[in-house]
C-alpha cells in the first residue's frame, strides 16, 4: 500500500467521490416510493403516483394532482367565465395542449357547448393513461374528447382543424430533454413560430389562452412580447392575486393568464367598460355562477383585472433558433462557467498525474486537426438531437434513434474508407461545409406538419449527411497518422471543447451554432495544411 504513488490515490478519490453523491439520492428515492407507490417509466420521465391523493411525481419532483372541477380554485374556470360574461358564445371546438391528467379537459367539458369537440394533446402517454383511469371527473372517458398522445407543436402544425379555443395548460416539463442541449421539453411551444401556429389554428372569432405559474416578471414580459409579435397586438394579461402592473424586474408569484385572439378583444372591452371582475371565494365556479363584472371586495372574492406588462426593448423574443424562454438575456450562466472550469481543472489534473509521465519520450506535439475534428463533431451531434426533438418530440426513443443514426453514419464512413480508400479529403471538406450551410439556411420548423415518412427521410438526411462526410474525414485522417493513440486523445479533448462550445448556443441560438461547427472543421482543414 505504501508503494502506491500518491497520484493513484488522488485518482481513486476523484473516482469514488461521485459514488458518495449517489447515497442521498438513494434515500430520497426510497422516501418517494413509500409516499407514491405506483412507479412506471414513460418516454420522458420516471413517474411515481399516489392513488390515495391522485398526485403524480416525475423524476422525484411533484408535478400535478388530479382535482375535480367542483374544487374552489378559480384559475381553470376564468377563461370560460370571462368568455361568457363578455357576451361570447360557448366554445364549440377546443384544443388543449398539455392536457396532462385531465384537469383542464374536465373544465372544458363543464363549460363548452353540449355538443363540443375537444382535442386533448399530452406529450406523455403514461400521465394521460393515469388520468383516464383515476381522474375523479373521468374527462378522458367522455365521448366528446379525442385523446392525442404526442408533441403539441407538431400537432399544431399538422392539424387542419380550426378551433374556437386553444389552451396552453400549465405546460412545464420541469426538466431538460437531453444533456446534449440546453432546451426543455416545452421550449418549442413558447416560441414566436409556435404562437403563429396557434393563430393559424384559430377560427376568425377564436381565443388563445395560456396560463401557468411563471415565477419571474421577465418571463411574463417575454411571453407578452412573443405573443404580441405573433398576433400583431398586445395580449390581455390577468394575474391571481391581482396586480395592476408587472415589471420585468419583479417576481411573478401566483397564477398568470394570457388571452389573445379576436375574443380577447371582447374580453378587453368588457374590462374597460365594466371594471374589475370578481369570483366568489370558497365556492366552485360553475356555469350558473353570477357575472363577475359586479361590485365586490377582495375580502369575499378573488379579483381579476388586466395587468400592464412591461416589455423592455432589449428583452429577446423566443424563436425556434433561440428557444430559451427561461434565460433572461443571451448569456452563458455562471453555473455553466463553473462547470467548464471544473471540467478543465479535472482534465488538466489527470493530464498532470498521468499524461505527461506516461507519454514522456513519445509525445510528438499537438494534433490540431484531430482536436478540431472532435469539437466540430460534437456540435453536429447537438444539431441532430435538437432538430429531431423539434420534429418528432423530445423522447428518449428519439434520442436513441438519433445516436444510433450517428453511429451508423460513423460505421458507413469507416467502411467507405476501408473499401474505397479515397486519396483526397478536400472533396469531403467542401461537401461538409456546403451541407452545414444548407442546414443553416433551412429553418428548424420546415419539416413540421409533413407526413411522418417525409419528416424522417428528408429531416434525417439533412442532419446525418454532414456526419457522414465528417466521419470520412476522421477515418482518413486517423489512417494517415503514425500516433493513433495521441490522435484519439486529441479527438476526445476536442469533443470536450465542442461540448463547451455548445454553450454558445445560449448566445447565438442553435441554427447559428452550425457556423461554429463550420469554423472548427475549416480550422481542422487549415491545420492539415489544406491537405487534399
Amino acid at each position: 500500500m505504501r508503494d502506491v504513488p500518491r497520484r493513484w490515490w488522488a485518482a481513486g478519490l476523484a473516482i469514488a467521490a461521485p459514488v458518495l453523491l449517489i447515497v442521498p439520492e438513494h434515500f430520497s428515492i426510497g422516501v418517494i416510493r413509500d409516499k407514491y407507490p405506483e412507479e412506471s417509466w414513460s418516454p420522458y420521465y420516471r413517474i411515481n403516483y399516489a392513488p390515495s391523493t391522485r398526485t403524480i411525481v416525475v423524476n422525484l419532483i411533484g408535478q400535478q394532482t388530479m382535482v375535480s372541477r367542483n374544487g374552489v380554485f378559480p384559475g381553470y374556470a376564468i377563461p370560460y367565465l370571462l368568455n361568457r360574461d363578455a357576451g361570447q358564445p360557448a366554445f364549440q371546438d377546443v384544443l388543449i395542449i398539455g392536457a396532462g391528467s385531465g384537469n383542464d379537459v374536465s373544465y372544458a367539458l363543464q363549460w363548452a357547448a353540449p355538443d363540443a369537440r375537444i382535442d386533448a394533446v399530452e406529450i406523455d402517454p403514461v400521465i394521460m393513461d393515469l388520468g383516464y383511469r383515476d381522474h375523479p371527473d373521468h374527462p378522458y372517458q367522455d365521448p366528446r374528447v379525442a385523446m392525442h398522445a404526442g408533441d403539441g407543436r407538431n400537432f399544431l402544425r399538422s392539424t387542419a382543424k380550426k378551433y374556437d379555443l386553444v389552451v396552453f395548460a400549465l405546460i412545464d416539463s420541469l426538466v431538460l430533454h437531453s444533456s446534449v442541449s440546453n432546451i426543455r421539453l416545452e421550449s418549442y411551444l413558447f416560441t414566436q413560430e409556435s404562437m403563429e401556429d396557434v393563430r393559424r389554428c384559430l377560427k376568425p372569432d377564436g381565443l388563445f389562452v395560456m396560463y401557468n405559474y411563471f415565477r419571474q416578471g421577465w418571463i411574463v414580459s417575454r411571453l407578452a412580447k412573443t405573443v404580441g409579435a405573433a398576433f400583431g397586438r398586445p395580449a390581455v394579461v390577468l394575474t391571481m392575486p391581482f396586480r395592476e402592473r408587472i415589471s420585468s424586474g419583479q417576481k411573478a408569484e401566483g397564477f398568470t393568464l394570457f388571452f389573445e385572439g379576436p375574443r380577447a378583444d371582447a374580453i378587453g372591452r368588457a374590462f374597460r367598460d365594466r371594471g374589475a371582475y370578481f369570483v366568489e371565494t370558497g365556492a366552485a365556479p360553475a356555469p350558473s355562477s353570477p357575472s363577475g363584472f359586479r361590485a365586490g371586495t377582495e375580502k369575499d372574492a378573488t379579483r381579476f383585472g388586466p395587468a400592464e406588462v412591461e416589455t423592455p426593448a432589449d428583452l429577446r423574443v423566443a424563436r425556434d433558433a433561440w428557444p430559451f424562454l427561461y434565460l433572461r438575456n443571451p448569456m452563458i450562466p455562471d453555473l455553466s462557467w463553473r462547470g467548464m472550469a471544473v471540467i478543465g481543472a479535472i482534465s488538466l489534473g489527470l493530464l498532470w498525474m498521468f499524461g505527461w509521465r506516461i507519454g514522456r519520450g513519445r509525445f510528438s506535439g499537438p494534433d490540431a486537426r484531430m482536436l478540431f475534428l472532435g469539437a466540430g463533431f460534437m456540435l453536429l451531434e447537438t444539431k441532430a438531437v435538437v432538430h429531431m426533438a423539434l420534429v418528432f418530440g423530445s423522447t428518449w426513443i428519439v434520442n436513441t434513434v438519433v445516436f444510433s443514426g450517428v453511429l451508423v453514419m460513423i460505421l458507413a464512413a469507416n467502411l467507405w474508407v476501408l473499401n474505397r480508400n479515397p486519396r483526397r479529403v478536400a472533396p469531403f471538406y467542401v461537401a461538409l461545409l456546403l451541407l452545414l450551410a444548407l442546414n443553416v439556411a433551412v429553418p428548424l420548423d420546415s419539416f413540421l406538419g409533413l407526413p411522418r415518412w417525409v419528416q424522417g427521410v428528408a429531416g434525417g438526411a439533412l442532419v446525418v449527411c454532414p456526419i457522414l462526410c465528417a466521419g470520412v474525414i476522421f477515418a482518413k485522417s486517423i489512417s494517415r497518422t503514425n500516433k493513433p493513440d495521441q490522435a484519439l486523445a486529441y479527438n476526445t479533448a476536442g469533443a470536450i471543447l465542442g461540448g463547451i462550445a455548445e454553450t454558445s448556443s445560449l448566445l447565438i441560438g442553435f441554427q447559428w451554432l452550425l457556423l461554429v461547427a463550420g469554423v472548427f472543421y475549416l480550422a481542422s482543414w487549415v491545420s492539415g495544411k489544406w491537405e487534399v
